[in-house]
C-alpha cells in the first residue's frame, strides 16, 4: 500500500503535480526586474532611457550580454557602444524587450537537477518558434506587438514542469510518462506563470490556448499555433551533448565567450539568437569555420518525409498561411540555425 507521496504511478504522480500547480507557487521562475520595466518602457513613447539603462544596470550579467548584443556584427554600423543607454538606443526599446525575456528564461532553464537536455530542446524550440511567430506576423501582416514573446514563450510552462518533476520519482513509463505530464499540463502552467510575471494579455493567452481546437481560436493564438507547426517541420537534435553543456555555461554565466576565445561582440548576431547553443549560433559557426578546414555545415535537416510536410502545409493552408510563404520561412528557419 502505498501513501500517495511514494506512489510513482503516472495517474499518482499527475494528481500530485496538480496540486502544487494549485498551489500557484511551485516551480515559478524569478522574472528581473529589468525585464519587467521593459514591457511599460517599450510601450511608452516618452520612455526615460536613462532610468530603463539603470535598471539594466542593477544586474552586471544581464548588461553585459546587452552590450554584447549591441556591438555584435549585425548591429555595429560605426563605433562600438560602451554603455548601457547606447545599446538600448541601438537595439531599439522592442529589440531590448525581447532580449531581455529571452535572458530571462534562459536563465530558468539551468540548473536543472534531472531532465536538463529535454528543458534545452524546449528552449531551443521556443527561441525558434518565436522567429517563426514573427516571420508569419510580417509576411500576413498581422504586425502584433508581442509577435516574438508571444513564439518564445508559449512553451514556457515546460520547462517550469519539468523542474517540478525533477524532484519526483520518475514514473514506469520513463521519460515516456514524464513527457505525457508535461504535455498534459504545461499550457496551464505557462499561463499562471505568465500571470505572476504580470505579463500583458496577448502572452498569456497564447500560453494557455495554444493547443485549443482551431475553431474559436484568435488570430494571435493561430499565429503561434502556425509557428509550433512550422518549427516542427524541422530537426532541432543536431546539438551534440558537448555543446549543450556549453551553452548552459553561457546560459548561466559561469564561462563567458571570450574564455571560449570568441570576442564579446561575436557572441550573435541577432538579439535573438544571443542564448542559442553554439551549433545555432551563426556567428560562432562562422568562427569555427574560418578557423578549421572543416566544410561549411548544411543548413537543418526536415524531420518529415516530403508526405507529411505536405500534410502539414495543408494544416497551415487551414490556418491561412499558403503554401509558398511556408516554403519562405522554413528555408529562412533552416538557414538560420545551423548544426555541427
Amino acid at each position: 500500500m502505498t501513501d500517495g507521496r511514494h506512489d510513482t504511478s503516472l495517474e499518482a504522480l499527475d494528481t500530485r503535480l496538480l496540486r502544487e500547480l494549485e498551489g500557484g507557487r511551485a516551480g515559478l521562475p524569478i522574472l528581473p526586474h529589468a525585464a519587467h520595466a521593459a514591457l511599460r518602457f517599450a510601450s511608452d513613447p516618452n520612455s526615460d532611457l536613462r532610468k530603463l539603462a539603470e535598471l539594466v544596470e542593477g544586474d552586471p550579467p544581464i548588461a553585459a550580454r546587452l552590450l554584447a548584443v549591441a556591438n555584435s556584427v549585425i548591429y555595429t554600423r560605426a563605433v562600438r557602444v560602451s554603455t548601457t543607454r547606447g545599446a538600448i538606443i541601438r537595439l531599439g526599446l522592442s529589440g531590448t524587450r525581447d532580449l531581455l525575456f529571452q535572458v530571462a528564461y534562459a536563465n530558468s532553464t539551468v540548473g536543472m537537477p534531472r531532465y536538463q537536455d529535454l528543458v534545452g530542446e524546449s528552449f531551443r524550440r521556443s527561441v525558434l518558434t518565436g522567429l517563426a511567430s514573427r516571420a508569419i506576423s510580417e509576411k500576413l501582416r498581422l504586425r502584433y506587438e508581442y509577435d516574438y514573446l508571444c513564439g518564445l514563450l508559449h512553451d514556457i510552462g515546460e520547462a517550469r514542469i519539468y523542474r517540478i518533476l525533477a524532484a519526483y520519482p520518475e514514473p514506469p513509463e520513463g521519460i515516456a510518462g514524464v513527457r505525457d505530464l508535461v504535455a498534459r499540463h504545461h499550457c496551464r502552467a505557462g499561463a499562471d506563470l505568465a500571470l505572476a510575471w504580470r505579463l500583458p494579455e496577448p502572452i498569456i493567452e497564447a500560453c494557455a490556448h495554444h493547443h485549443d481546437v482551431l475553431d474559436g481560436a484568435s488570430q494571435l493564438v493561430r499565429m503561434v499555433m502556425m509557428a509550433d507547426i512550422v518549427v516542427g517541420l524541422l530537426d532541432i537534435s543536431g546539438a551534440r551533448a558537448s555543446e549543450s553543456k556549453m551553452a548552459t555555461e553561457l546560459q548561466s554565466g559561469t564561462v563567458k565567450v571570450s574564455e571560449l576565445g570568441f570576442a564579446e561582440n561575436e557572441a550573435a548576431t541577432d538579439p535573438r539568437q544571443l542564448l542559442a547553443p553554439p551549433s545555432m549560433n551563426p556567428a560562432l559557426i562562422n568562427r569555427k569555420r574560418d578557423d578549421s578546414d572543416s566544410p561549411a555545415p548544411p543548413p537543418a535537416a526536415l524531420r518529415v518525409s516530403e508526405e507529411e510536410y505536405d500534410q502539414k502545409v495543408g494544416e497551415l493552408g487551414a490556418l491561412g498561411l499558403r503554401r509558398e510563404l511556408v516554403d519562405v520561412i522554413v528555408e529562412k528557419l533552416r538557414h538560420s540555425v545551423p548544426f555541427v
